[in-house]
């Protein structure tokens, strides 16, 4: 009788999807019956195998909008938990430089909470709530180097894309708007690449997250022809940066690398002199005057900022202690009662931002889980035997270097999708970490 149940129910599921998918194909357009069909699919798969989710994830976050992207990270964080209930999962990561993070999620939500605007701060909650919960989602199903170099590989691919759409741009020109250039400055400024961020600065930011990793990956490879795979990646990366004309963005990726030098190869540095006096004979002179422009006060961008944070520091001055709320509209909103005539959605200046929205408390402890994700980071990894954890970690450190030295002069916490690429990459740490101490106990 068993046999003979088993036997209705392998003949009745398949006669009953197929009914199902011809209903919803004569009810549902093409376009929308292809889309259901594909999402269905994907939740199997990721119902199967987590980390299939985790990989489509990181691939394709930077394409997709950002509803999309946090349905997606909420729905993983979702798939975890229901296997940490039932599956008997391995439970939350339990390392010293969780608690940071711990404390930092306990901070924004009390600062959402006092916020001027409370339902204007949720916006920059839930994005970051979202990507901190896919963060964790990656530390306990990302559990060797081959899972591991997957993501690493996925995110290098999908900045290529997102690159090569940025040269198409370039190719058939794209407007600018005027608050990108000060045309006097740079008259020979006719096209900044943004590909799918919308701002060539916010491209910048991530693409100096990604370049390290590039260089990490074809750095630690031994055939030769995934080294030409990296080494072609990597020029990708690196002329799509250059062609965002994005001065703070070359200043973070130029920190960036020189952290990268300094951990990996120190004798490097012997070579950066004579490279950096040969690279100004090649330089276009659109790009020597852009350079030149970072030290120029009359430029309209520099004194727009220069403005823009004597008011912050009025903000900051007046709301020291807690500031005004966490995300960029209690920010936003406050300023304007400063100045009516300059209106911003950020200071351009995380550090100064984040003073604003969590006033001194929040700042400190922003920074002790900056000071301590570098730190440990360094002594677990960078200091340990095992060349490509310490390779690896070194460019996901030096990618965050490089766009926290960005965020002197611009928000980096501000845009979504760079969000979630920070959170990914602190992420890419900690599971570093769980693998350097899974193979030391197996070893």
């Amino acid at each position: 009788m068993v046999v003979e149940s088993l036997k209705r129910k392998e003949v009745i599921l398949p006669i009953g999807l197929g009914l199902f998918f011809s209903l919803i194909y004569y009810k549902l357009p093409l376009n929308t019956f292809a889309m259901a069909l594909l999402g269905l699919i994907g939740v199997v798969l990721v119902l199967y195998d987590i980390r299939i989710g985790i990989y489509a994830g990181v691939f394709l976050y930077p394409f997709l909008p950002d509803i999309l992207n946090l349905l997606f990270m909420i729905f993983m964080v979702g798939v975890y938990l229901f296997k940490i209930l039932f599956k008997k999962a391995s439970p939350i990561s339990n390392k010293a430089i969780d608690m940071p993070i711990i404390f930092y999620v306990i901070t924004i939500i009390i600062s959402t909470i006092t916020s001027i605007d409370p339902a204007g701060s949720f916006r920059d909650l839930a994005i970051h709530l979202t990507s901190i919960g896919f963060l964790f989602v990656m530390v306990n199903n990302i559990k060797t180097r081959q899972d591991f170099n997957i993501v690493l590989v996925l995110l290098v691919f999908s900045a290529t894309l997102v690159s090569l759409y940025g040269f198409y741009q370039y190719r058939v020109g794209v407007e600018m708007e005027a608050r990108w250039l000060d045309a006097a400055n740079n008259p020979d400024v006719t096209t900044r690449i943004y590909s799918v961020f919308g701002n060539p600065n916010i491209l910048a930011e991530y693409l100096i997250m990604m370049i390290p990793i590039s260089i990490s990956l074809f750095w630690f490879s031994k055939k030769i022809h995934k080294k030409a795979i990296f080494l072609a990646t990597t020029l990708i990366l690196l002329l799509a940066v250059v062609l965002t004309y994005s001065r703070g963005g070359w200043i973070g990726l130029a920190f960036g690398i020189f952290v990268f030098v300094l951990l990996i190869e120190k004798r490097l540095f012997l070579a950066a002199i004579p490279l950096s006096l040969g690279a100004i004979y090649f330089l276009p002179q659109s790009i020597i005057n852009r350079i030149l422009s970072i030290a120029n006060f009359a430029d309209s961008s520099n004194s727009y900022r220069l403005r823009m944070w004597v008011i912050t520091l009025e903000i900051i001055r007046d709301h020291w202690l807690v500031g005004v709320g966490f995300g960029h509209l209690p920010f936003k909103e406050t300023f304007e009662t400063y100045i009516r005539t300059m209106p911003t959605f950020h200071a351009h200046n995380t550090y100064l931002e984040t003073m604003a929205e969590m006033g001194i408390l929040g700042f400190i402890i922003f920074v002790i889980l900056l000071f301590i994700l570098f730190k440990y980071s360094i002594n677990k990894l960078v200091r340990g035997e095992n060349s490509y954890i310490k390779t690896m970690a070194i460019g996901v450190i030096s990618g965050l270097a490089g766009v926290l030295a960005h965020g002197l002069v611009e928000n980096i916490l501000y845009i979504p999708r760079i969000i979630t690429t920070f959170w990914i990459l602190v992420a890419l740490l900690l599971t570093l970490v769980r693998i350097s101490d899974e193979e030391a106990v197996i070893g």
